[in-house]
């Protein structure tokens, strides 16, 4: 079951990144021609489960890396803010208990981001890796957060 969802999601994300990858413009007005992870992001609807949201979280996570390591800093806000959008989502979904503990997170998630977005426009290789690490903690907490343990 995991899996048959998992590869739903991939298909699901292969599919939109297709469809609606276009020019984005992002700082400065400069024009950027790779897909845009926050069409991405917006795939999922608004009564998509924490686990959908999660998961997306999660593969858009592994593509972030990806992207680091091949060192194409200049890509790295979109997937960093896709990120952060479907982070945001995730407060209006936890219950009563657990909304201001995800919705912290969440707001963590956000920062980081901005981190990010920083430390890829200056190049800075090894800023952006330690980013990367603090957003993975970050992701990993709030996947806590937000799924139920079986």
């Amino acid at each position: 079951m995991k899996s048959k969802l998992m590869s739903t999601l991939v298909i699901s994300m292969l599919t939109t990144s297709a469809l609606t990858s276009v020019p984005v413009f992002a700082h400065g007005g400069k024009e950027s021609d790779h897909d845009s992870a926050t069409h991405e992001a917006s795939a999922l609807t608004s009564d998509s489960s924490p686990t959908e949201v999660m998961a997306q979280i999660r593969a858009l996570e592994g593509r972030l890396a990806m992207t680091i390591s091949e060192k194409k800093l200049s890509e790295v806000h979109d997937i960093a803010f896709a990120i952060r959008d479907l982070a945001a989502t995730l407060p209006a979904k936890a219950s009563d208990e657990k909304k201001a503990r995800v919705e912290g997170s969440s707001k963590n998630i956000a920062a980081i981001a901005s981190a990010l977005d920083a430390s890829g426009d200056a190049r800075d290789q090894a800023r952006t890796e330690a980013n990367q690490k603090k957003l993975n903690s970050l992701v990993k907490l709030l996947e806590g957060q937000v799924i139920e343990k079986k």
